[in-house]
């Protein structure tokens, strides 16, 4: 009965190194399709690696700017929110989501967002001054 379950979880272990290595595998090349400007290849190998390795923020970050390039913008800001569920606390995130509802017309959450990155940036940043030029800019 100790051998069996030994080698279930032998190769439990092992599918679950291979779905990594491939997930990165399918990241590696994405990146270098996305540097390349060939955007259907880069997305679709992207798509691959959220599939395997769902907790790769870069994976999503990368699919929003893919979107955003592509001009489907709802569809940027949607992976931007997942890469932004799993890093909570990256300046580059909020601001982009907050940008993305400051266009959207929908202020309130506008307003989270920036609130956000004035917590975050307690003693100011980039991002937090770049945010709140959209209102003025107005």
């Amino acid at each position: 009965m100790k051998i069996i379950a030994t080698f279930i979880i032998i190769n439990i272990l092992a599918i679950n190194s291979y779905a990594f290595a491939s997930s990165q595998n399918y990241f590696d090349e994405a990146l270098s399709y996305y540097n390349e400007g060939k955007m259907d290849e880069a997305t679709f190998l992207f798509e691959k690696s959220a599939v395997f390795n769902p907790k790769n923020s870069d994976t999503y970050v990368y699919l929003g700017y893919l979107n955003k390039e592509l001009e489907n913008l709802d569809k940027a800001n949607h992976y931007f929110m997942i890469a932004l569920t799993l890093q909570p606390d990256n300046l580059e995130l909020n601001y982009l989501v907050g940008e993305y509802f400051y266009k959207d017309n929908d202020k309130d959450s506008y307003n989270k967002y920036v609130g956000n990155l004035e917590i975050l940036c307690s003693n100011g940043c980039d991002y937090l001054d770049q945010i709140k030029k959209l209102d003025i800019e107005q």
